[in-house]
């Protein structure tokens, strides 16, 4: 019983019912070296229950139940971390394509202002050449103004007459009393 005793305590207490195979291959060993003075051989050994004292039993449970306590605290805690940081990816993914809309959408707007200025400006420069190209023609006597050239001319003629008409003079200040008195020397109610 002791040799038996000194093979399961080697083992670990969760693994002490678990590893009977380890515990029968062992014993024989142990035993064979016991039984050789009397002229015995042991040749095979097999344990079929193992039934510790109960406080060995409690004292089993309590560490499985710490072990499964311990390992479930693990898995949460790794699952808590997990969803943090995806969370955070997700949020710094979401900021990262916010950021990428709002320089698209800037670069298309200064593109849209620059792109209609650019045009105006073009359409601008082509009247100009026409007109000059009619002006310059000597057979022409008859020059067709389209309406929004004409618009145009009418804007710039009144821009022209509001910047060459001068402003009145200002009005001369109000006589000011003076502060003198009178001839007589003395002032006199009045």
């Amino acid at each position: 019983m002791t040799n038996i005793r000194g093979v399961i305590g080697e083992i670990d207490l969760d693994q002490t019912l678990s590893s009977r195979e380890r515990t029968n291959s062992s014993l024989p060993t142990i035993l064979d070296g016991a039984t050789k003075p009397w002229g015995m051989k042991v040749w095979r050994v097999e344990l079929r229950k193992i039934k510790p004292p109960e406080r060995l039993v409690r004292a089993m449970n309590l560490q499985m139940t710490a072990e499964r306590e311990r390992r479930a605290a693990v898995v949460k805690a790794e699952g808590e971390k997990s969803a943090l940081i995806l969370a955070a990816e997700g949020r710094r993914e979401a900021d990262f394509r916010d950021a990428e809309a709002r320089e698209r959408q800037a670069k298309a707007e200064a593109t849209r202002a620059v792109g209609d200025a650019a045009l105006r400006c073009f359409i601008s420069e082509r009247y100009v050449q026409a007109f000059q190209a009619l002006g310059t023609n000597p057979a022409s006597q008859l020059v067709v103004v389209p309406m929004e050239a004409a618009a145009l001319a009418a804007g710039i003629a009144q821009a022209l007459a509001f910047l060459k008409a001068e402003p009145p003079p200002p009005s001369p200040p109000p006589p000011v009393p003076s502060a003198k008195p009178p001839e007589g020397g003395a002032w006199s109610p009045g």
